[in-house]
């Protein structure tokens, strides 16, 4: 993520940025909402980051797997804010929105580590909520984060 790599002044970015890809030498650097990396066009430091992880796919090609990722109506934008992206990153792979039953699965198995079970009436009503979230096609909540949150809310009422 971005905390990862953009240094907090001015000539820390890169040393930071080129230490997490020579960490990942011989595997996968996996980017997660890499499109903060480039919040604007003023943003030096993100794109020094992105100038270095860049460069490094570059000198270790045979030895470094990259991986950016995040929504996709803000990756079309990264893409678009460096005539280099598109090249370096020409294979997208769309991962679909949970469905309601699976969100509902992951939900469950939250729970077990915690070794907690919903009562029939509760396990219902979080069926239909999982459900609702899934029809609403919103891409920036149809994942297991909106299932996370929602336990933790629970727990807190709960608890409280």
């Amino acid at each position: 993520s971005r905390v990862d790599l953009v240094g907090e002044h001015v000539g820390e970015t890169a040393p930071k940025t080129r230490r997490v890809v020579e960490s990942a030498i011989g595997g996968v650097l996996f980017v997660d909402e890499a499109y903060a990396l480039v919040s604007d066009g003023k943003d030096s430091f993100g794109r020094e980051a992105l100038e270095t992880i860049m460069k490094g796919m570059e000198d270790m090609r045979d030895e470094l797997i990259v991986i950016l990722a995040g929504y996709p109506d803000q990756m079309k934008t990264l893409m678009q804010s460096n005539p280099g992206l598109k090249s370096r990153f020409n294979v997208t792979v769309p991962f679909p929105d949970y469905s309601g039953a699976e969100l509902h699965e992951i939900a469950l198995r939250m729970l077990v580590p915690k070794q907690l079970v919903l009562a029939p009436p509760a396990d219902a009503r979080l069926r239909e909520l999982c459900e609702l979230q899934a029809s609403l096609n919103d891409p920036m909540s149809g994942n297991a984060r909106f299932v996370r949150n929602l336990l933790e809310v629970a727990g807190m009422r709960q608890a409280g």
